[in-house]
């Protein structure tokens, strides 16, 4: 369980560096400021369409992320022992004063 849950840890930074990318390319309404990060350079690239490939990879990685995300929170979840914070409070031998 550890290997998939390194496996799936890594593929999550993968998937967030991806979608903060296509994020910053995409153009905003209004300020053109996206062309700054190379929204013009992918229209180009891509053609005039770019902006609606552009919101369809974004739609695809923004899915993998948060399936990525409840993978591991259910990996992690069966991985860790039930027990609550009293039970890992170590039992000190009480001895009694005369």
């Amino acid at each position: 369980m550890d290997i998939l849950f390194t496996v799936l840890s890594i593929l999550l930074i993968i998937d967030a560096v991806l979608l903060i990318v296509i994020v910053l390319m995409q153009k905003t309404k209004g300020a053109e400021i996206g062309a700054i990060f190379g929204s013009g350079a992918a229209a180009a690239v891509l053609g005039a369409g770019a902006s609606n490939i552009l919101t369809k990879i974004t739609y695809w990685l923004g899915g993998i992320f948060l399936f990525l995300v409840f993978a591991l929170s259910f990996i992690h979840h069966k991985s860790v022992k039930s027990s609550s914070v009293i039970s890992d409070i170590p039992e000190t031998q009480q001895t009694e004063k005369k």
